[in-house]
């Protein structure tokens, strides 16, 4: 029986993307970390391809690399990218083409959002300055494309949203059984530089209710996204952090796996994850 990515109705955490500096030297280092990897295709723009780690719970990794990258430094560094792609609808495009200039790792986040238009609108009634949802597609290994919409905030610290491909996607059940036991995403930690300013954000885009905690005189934040754990942590109280986002716009900096049966647990070594911190744990 095919399992569906998108069986789960409502905005939830789906998946995180990792940027790697080539896509088939991070599939097989990813395959031999026991994860199933499949090529994803290209997208639309041509600037990048992706493959995909499908996992049984609905959530995935998507590992995006550049295709264009001369052209795409080009471009940022002239400024037109800033100048059309920015501040307006297409600032998805521009958080992408952006991270050509970031070290591999984690480069952004997604929501699956069942009523991307609903979503949207109840987003920005309640404060929060997004684009509207625009177009996407890729085109897969076997010529078919695939379209959907996404919807970005303009917080950097906030996830994408994107609704559902059309034609619907069916994953096979073998594509998410992982060698290492692997079963789906637990836990997302972003590092943030403003934390009030992004758990009001967060409040806007999910409408729930998200409260600051302290713990040894640290203030963070953490809340639960369709079963996943979002935890924000301040690089102004986690000064480890700041060093993570350095070089980017604030992302994802850590994320744990729920694993079933006798699977080996603990953190898989970044030299084969391309710098992304990703820790096996029994949930």
């Amino acid at each position: 029986m095919p399992f569906s990515s998108e069986s789960t109705p409502g905005l939830r955490l789906e998946h995180v993307v990792i940027r790697v500096d080539d896509l088939a030297v991070a599939s097989r280092d990813y395959q031999s970390l026991g994860f199933q990897v499949v090529y994803g295709g290209v997208h639309g723009s041509g600037f990048t391809h992706n493959a995909l780690i499908y996992f049984q719970d609905g959530t995935f990794f998507e590992l995006v690399a550049f295709r264009k990258v001369l052209t795409a430094k080009i471009l940022l560094a002239s400024g037109l990218l800033d100048l059309f792609l920015k501040h307006t609808n297409n600032h998805i495009k521009y958080r992408f083409i952006q991270a050509v200039r970031f070290p591999e790792g984690f480069m952004d986040a997604a929501l699956f959002s069942s009523d991307i238009v609903i979503d949207t609108e109840r987003a920005n009634r309640g404060g929060l300055k997004t684009t509207k949802p625009v177009a996407f597609e890729r085109k897969k290994p076997n010529n078919e494309i695939l379209r959907w919409n996404i919807t970005s905030p303009f917080a950097d610290a906030l996830p994408f949203v994107r609704d559902a491909y059309v034609p619907e996607q069916h994953v096979g059940r073998d594509e998410t059984r992982h060698d290492n036991g692997a079963l789906g995403i637990s836990l997302l930690v972003y590092a943030v530089k403003d934390l009030p300013a992004t758990v009001a954000d967060y409040q806007r885009l999910s409408g729930k209710d998200i409260s600051i905690s302290t713990e040894g005189g640290k203030h963070y934040a953490e809340f639960t996204l369709g079963g996943v754990a979002i935890r924000l942590l301040p690089v102004d109280a986690f000064p480890e952090l700041e060093t993570l986002i350095a070089n980017k716009r604030e992302t994802p900096v850590e994320v744990g796996l729920r694993t079933g049966g006798n699977a080996s647990l603990g953190e898989l070594p970044l030299a084969k994850t391309h710098q992304a911190r990703i820790i096996l744990q029994q949930v």
